[in-house]
């Protein structure tokens, strides 16, 4: 029930995927999607080469003044009109921003273009300002460095055992060890562009006193996993039985995200006026957004419009 001048939606998608009425019944999808779109490699630079384009595109539009990034399994959790009221009422961006001293992302090379003390960690689901929208698509600086020293570090396979070892030859000692390959790979930069990219140039570009130094995207994160094994720290995807309306409420009752890295609590606010921290949230699956929608919880909707398609 949303005015459409109200919004615009630009959809960065597989080079050669159409939406139309044979791929998607969201006529909302339809002719938005990017004509010069990229293929996407998780963990290299070109998330945020695909960040970027979208940004671009948007920007187009002199009537965009906010600019929020969402993936297909993002759900929201209040109708429409809260969440414009939400972003329209609010002069700064939203950027999960923080210090992580600990991760071993940040690449010596990198000095000077960027500063150690400047790097910054965060989620990848921005809310922009319209200025820092054009901060992001007009940087000729920054995006080069982590393009060559953001590489994406292959994965230890854990069930290759001692196979994992690997000869290393020490020219000094004229001698040839045995090296283990998972320690050799940890070592080895791994940056995660789309999580270090937005915050850090925010905080190169002097920024950081304009945002709100938080995601408005909930993630449930798995940490059960140990270090070296491929499934760590990976978010949580909600199934059907996992969005009911209290599960909902859990996540909209939220009011302060905890940053352990920065022993900082940030108390959620929009103009110095307490609020709700998180808008959206993700990773749902298709059976529960389908509840969402079926249940109402964020508004009025046949949901049965919606079946048939994949």
């Amino acid at each position: 029930n949303a005015d459409a001048a109200n919004f615009s939606i630009y959809i960065h998608s597989a080079p050669g995927f159409v939406f139309d009425e044979t791929t998607s019944r969201s006529h909302f999808f339809y002719n938005r999607q990017l004509t010069d779109s990229i293929q996407v490699a998780w963990g290299e630079s070109s998330m945020i080469e695909a960040e970027r384009l979208l940004l671009a595109t948007a920007l187009q539009d002199p009537a965009n003044q906010r600019f929020v990034l969402l993936s297909d399994s993002c759900v929201p959790l209040y109708n429409f009109s809260y969440i414009y009221r939400y972003l329209m009422a609010s002069s700064r961006s939203f950027v999960d921003s923080f210090l992580d001293l600990k991760d071993g992302r940040y690449h010596p090379k990198m000095a000077p273009v960027i500063p150690r003390d400047k790097w910054r960690k965060g989620s990848q689901w921005i809310s922009l300002i319209r200025s820092h929208a054009e901060v992001v698509v007009d940087d000729e600086v920054v995006l080069p460095v982590f393009k060559k020293f953001c590489k994406r570090r292959p994965a230890v396979d854990t069930s290759k055992g001692k196979l994992n070892l690997v000869s290393e030859f020490n020219p000094q000692m004229n001698a040839i060890r045995l090296t283990d390959w998972g320690i050799k790979l940890q070592k080895q930069h791994n940056c995660i562009p789309d999580e270090h990219y937005v915050p850090t140039l925010i905080a190169m570009s002097e920024l950081e006193g304009d945002i709100e130094r938080r995601t408005l995207t909930y993630t449930l994160w798995n940490q059960s996993a140990t270090k070296m094994d491929n499934k760590a720290w990976h978010p949580v995807t909600f199934n059907y039985a996992d969005a009911s309306p209290k599960r909902l409420k859990e996540i909209k009752d939220i009011k302060h995200v905890h940053y352990e890295s920065e022993a900082r609590t940030e108390w959620c606010q929009t103009n110095s006026t307490f609020v709700p921290c998180f808008l959206f949230a993700r990773k749902f699956s298709r059976g529960a957004a389908m509840r969402l929608l079926s249940e109402g919880v964020v508004g009025p909707f046949d949901a049965s419009s919606l079946l048939g398609n994949s």
